[in-house]
């Protein structure tokens, strides 16, 4: 079963929201799908640098023991 869908009011500035439609354009997604896409991808990056982060300070702690 997918997740429930949530509604977001979001006021952009009218050029970020051109640029996005042009964008969703190109990628065959609607606007909704497109921004959609690029915050999962964000949050995706974000979570792998922190993993990464994580890794790292791990690996210190170790060679100070």
């Amino acid at each position: 079963m997918s997740d429930p869908l949530a509604r977001v009011l979001l006021r952009i500035p009218a050029k970020l929201k051109t640029k996005l439609i042009e964008l969703a354009e190109r990628e065959h997604r609607s606007l909704n799908k497109q921004i959609e896409f690029l915050l999962e991808r964000s949050i995706g990056e974000e979570n792998a640098r922190d993993a990464r982060e994580t890794t790292r300070r791990k690996l210190e702690d170790r060679k100070q023991k």
